[in-house]
């Protein structure tokens, strides 16, 4: 592997990264020369269109032949909208492909490589110190799981407060903070709620950023044992609607009823057959109490205001925390500052 296929390889994850193809996965290649000329590169854009693969070897044509074909994901084998993409590779004349990572659809999962390697072609897998899944991270676990990736966004005062004694809670952050969480927003395909945030705040739950006209994620309301009133804003978008019981609301309703409200495993297990690659859970206190203790969300986005509250009040997270062996355990993969605010990112440990 030379330092130039490895920039090759970034440059086909950044390509990959500008689109959104979900339930897809996101998906960039870069095609070279004899010589290693770039001559051609391609993006995924979803279901239905040309794989990265048949964009760059299109775009390169004759040229491809005794080159590299450099892809963040293994190629398909099997007929599905489109074409085998390792039919198209092998028919280019390309003489070496540089795989980011294997697929773990069960459709492909090693077959692609496997026919490369059967057509005689030099496969390479991976890159040192270079993870091709980052690209797509919701992508990988759902295919793995059958779950989408639950990411948890809160915003709290830096001593923890996420709202006043009176329920308002707009704004504690920053203008900044905000435009980077509508940026969580476009990347996402669902975003959910409790019915406590749709009675207290009224949200839209659209990605709002200047210039924006991609990808809008479709919200999900999680309703318990409280009213949420049909008239809100959110359920003239179609929402997907979770309830502990039945309940007149438009939208698609699905009754889960658990001990504690809505079976939150169940709504994530029916979310994944929905083919939602990644959720942002942007709920209240509750919700993300409920995801924290039964280990269901996976990753977290804290927004800590440059302000502090002076008080006890509403804060980021609802329940008991009775002994300190009760904490769940986290690896902070992030700390970066926007405007005023803190960002910091983790993970489930």
């Amino acid at each position: 592997m030379t330092t130039d296929e490895r920039a090759f390889m970034v440059e086909a994850m950044a390509l990959a990264a500008s689109e959104h193809p979900h339930p897809n996965p996101r998906v960039g290649a870069v095609v070279l020369d004899a010589s290693g000329a770039v001559i051609g590169s391609g993006a995924h854009a979803g279901p239905g269109t040309p794989h990265a693969e048949a964009i760059a070897l299109s775009e390169a044509a004759n040229r491809a032949r005794g080159g590299t074909l450099v892809v963040t994901l293994e190629p398909c084998a099997h007929e599905g909208r489109t074409p085998p993409c390792v039919a198209v590779v092998v028919a280019s004349g390309v003489s070496r492909v540089i795989v980011g990572a294997g697929d773990p659809d069960e459709h492909v999962a090693g077959r692609g490589i496997a026919a490369l390697r059967d057509a005689g072609l030099d496969v390479v897998v991976g890159i040192p110190d270079l993870d091709a899944e980052t690209v797509d991270p919701g992508y990988f676990h759902h295919r793995r799981t059958g779950r989408p990736l639950v990411t948890l966004k809160m915003a709290s005062t830096l001593d923890g407060q996420a709202a006043a004694a009176d329920g308002s809670s707009r704004w504690i952050t920053s203008s900044e903070a905000r435009a980077d969480a509508h940026a969580l927003r476009a990347r996402a395909d669902a975003i959910l709620v409790g019915a406590g945030t749709v009675r207290a705040d009224d949200p839209v739950l659209t990605a709002r950023l200047e210039g924006y006209a991609g990808n809008q994620p479709r919200p999900v309301v999680v309703v318990g044992h409280k009213p949420v009133l049909p008239s809100s804003a959110i359920f003239a978008r179609d929402p997907l609607v979770y309830a502990a019981r039945p309940v007149e609301l438009s939208g698609d309703v699905t009754v889960l009823p658990g001990p504690e409200g809505v079976d939150l495993g169940a709504m994530l297990d029916d979310l994944g057959k929905r083919a939602v690659v990644d959720l942002l859970v942007e709920g209240g206190p509750r919700v993300a109490g409920a995801l924290i203790r039964h280990g269901l969300a996976d990753r977290f986005v804290f927004y800590l205001a440059g302000a502090l509250a002076g008080g006890s009040a509403i804060g980021t997270v609802a329940g008991e925390f009775a002994k300190v062996e009760n904490m769940s355990k986290v690896v902070i993969t992030a700390v970066r500052r926007i405007g005023p605010d803190v960002r910091i990112d983790a993970e489930r440990a």
